[in-house]
């Protein structure tokens, strides 16, 4: 009896052997043989006939992703498996549109490949410094959402992919950019953008696009994003502002300039960046190469037309320095030119007269100002070096219109502020 059934034993796994069944495969894998069922299953697709049924397609996928799951292999060797298994999936549902087979778990292995391009290879390639893996498995994640949900697969308990993974589409964004691929990182950072997503998790991707836009010199899509971060963070105005300027203003010459910033003083008549940012650009260039531009003159009454403008919206330590430090070396400059007419002549003497008074006026003026800027720096939470060394020279103008006034009380007032600063 014994040897009867030994032979009964025998010839059954010679059948299996020959045979290679697919419920048998799907046997092995159940017990956990993953090897052997892979073995048995290449067997089985060895035979053309078996080429052309779906369920040795969705065998052979769903053994592929199981034998991924080995933490001994690199990030890399794991993704391609997966990536096969994922395309292995997608041929079994070409061939048996219902996909029985992944119905029958709730299209669990779908779900678990998207689990683990996210959750496990992006996040593992990230930890081990290889940026573009980890870019390459955020990206295989969201092909998996695409495709499950082009395809309407439902998961256990009905759920389903959102039609915007925005936590996978952020990391994908991130990590394509420390890949260095700023063309990739703004796909998925317009994706965000164009969902209308706001607040602090989404600013960086209007950061990203402004900078990558202006980058590309893309006027268009800059304009764009500009104002739909300038109406979702309107407390980055002046961020967002100096960044307008800046592209407005790219490529032009002074003093050709000067009149588009006349063109952003009347779009933005209350705006504080525009008018300190054009009067900055009118003082250098009337301390530069403009000292002896034809139209000087009417630019120095234009650079203080536009600082007290850019004071009256916000008085800053740093437009009251500006518009002191001017109106008190125009009031030098001018002495200094009236010294030098010395002829006799009524109109010659007329002229000095005026340039004096001028000049006397000017450094009159220069008085507010400056004290206000003193007031302002005493506002700052945190004054830089070059704010200190302005305050510094405030104070020594300032001490010099009293020494000029003979107030000799003021004068002894900044010369103890001025050694208090040292």
């Amino acid at each position: 009896m014994k040897k009867i059934f030994l032979l009964a034993v025998l010839c059954s796994f010679t059948s299996f052997a020959m045979a290679q069944d697919i419920d048998d495969i799907r046997n092995l894998v159940i017990i956990g043989q993953t090897v052997k069922a892979k073995d048995a299953l290449d067997k089985y697709m060895s035979i053309e006939k078996n080429t052309k049924k779906p369920d040795g397609w969705y065998w052979k996928a769903y053994i592929t992703n199981q034998l991924a799951n080995d933490t001994t292999k690199t990030v890399e060797e794991i993704s391609a498996m997966k990536s096969e298994a994922f395309d292995l999936f997608k041929k079994y549902r070409q061939m048996d549109p219902k996909a029985l087979l992944l119905e029958e778990d709730k299209n669990a292995s779908i779900y678990n490949l998207y689990s683990a391009f996210s959750s496990y290879l992006a996040i593992r390639a990230y930890q081990e410094k290889k940026p573009t893996v980890s870019f390459d498995n955020f990206k295989k994640a969201l092909d998996v959402v695409s495709y499950s949900n082009a395809n309407n697969l439902v998961f256990a308990n009905g759920n389903k992919f959102p039609a915007l993974d925005t936590l996978n589409v952020q990391y994908a964004a991130i990590s394509a950019n420390e890949a260095k691929k700023p063309d990739e990182a703004a796909m998925y950072h317009k994706m965000l953008v164009d969902a209308g997503l706001a607040g602090d998790t989404y600013s960086d991707s209007y950061n990203f696009l402004v900078d990558y836009y202006k980058t590309k010199k893309d006027k268009a899509a800059f304009a764009d994003i500009l104002t739909k971060a300038r109406k979702l963070y309107p407390k980055n105005d002046e961020y967002w502002m100096a960044l307008e300027l800046e592209d407005a203003v790219d490529g032009i010459e002074k003093p050709a300039v000067f009149a588009k910033y006349d063109e952003l003083m009347g779009k933005y008549p209350n705006n504080y960046t525009v008018a300190y940012n054009y009067s900055v650009e009118l003082y250098n260039y009337l301390n530069g190469e403009g000292a002896k531009d034809a139209n000087a003159a009417a630019l120095k009454t234009k650079l203080t037309e536009v600082l007290k403008k850019a004071i009256a919206i916000q008085s800053t330590f740093d437009a009251n320095f500006v518009l002191t430090n001017f109106l008190y070396n125009s009031s030098f400059d001018l002495s200094e030119e009236s010294r030098k007419i010395k002829g006799p002549k009524p109109d010659d003497l007329k002229k000095k007269k005026a340039m004096e008074a001028t000049a006397k006026k000017l450094l009159n003026d220069a008085v507010a100002p400056g004290e206000e800027a003193l007031k302002q720096f005493a506002t700052l939470q945190k004054a830089k070096t070059t704010d200190k060394v302005h305050r510094k020279q405030v104070l020594n103008m300032l001490k010099n219109i009293y020494e000029v006034r003979e107030d000799r009380a003021k004068v002894a007032e900044y010369n103890k502020l001025i050694s208090g600063a040292e």
